[in-house]
């Protein structure tokens, strides 16, 4: 139960959840009736009209600029991981291009090695006589 919860009179919990928008609502016109007066106290030539004109207009102008704003830092993140994933092909590519003449030459010099031909020495009790053949 919160603070903003009351009871009515039949015992009923009824909560207040409707405060948000009035309190949103009341919020707007405050800061756009201040944004009004200032506009009318500052330029003379404004008739109260315009200047609750002016101060509602600069109210959306503020709302507009938050919401481009917003925008702008989540382009702004789908860009960086853009670049993030283009930075990281970029460097398994790199990685690619230097590594793999060297695991090249290290496959051929493998490669190129000869087989050596041994015969294992086991003792007589070896279980399986025919695992020590000759290789060649």
């Amino acid at each position: 139960m919160t603070t903003a919860d009351f009871e009515t009179d039949s015992g009923k919990r009824r909560g207040s959840g409707g405060v948000w928008f009035w309190a949103l609502l009341m919020l707007i016109l405050v800061v756009g009736g201040a944004f009004s007066v200032f506009a009318y106290q500052n330029e003379p030539s404004l008739t109260m009209v315009e200047a609750l004109g002016v101060g509602f207009v600069a109210l959306g102008a503020v709302f507009v600029g938050l919401i481009a704003a917003a925008v702008g830092i989540v382009v702004g993140l789908f860009g960086a991981l853009i670049g993030l994933v283009a930075a990281g092909g970029a460097l398994a590519v790199t990685a690619f291009l230097i590594g793999s003449p060297i695991i090249a030459i290290v496959l051929f010099v493998l490669l190129m090695r000869r087989p050596k031909a041994t015969v294992q020495e086991c003792p007589d009790t070896c279980p399986d006589p025919s695992a020590h053949e000759v290789i060649e």
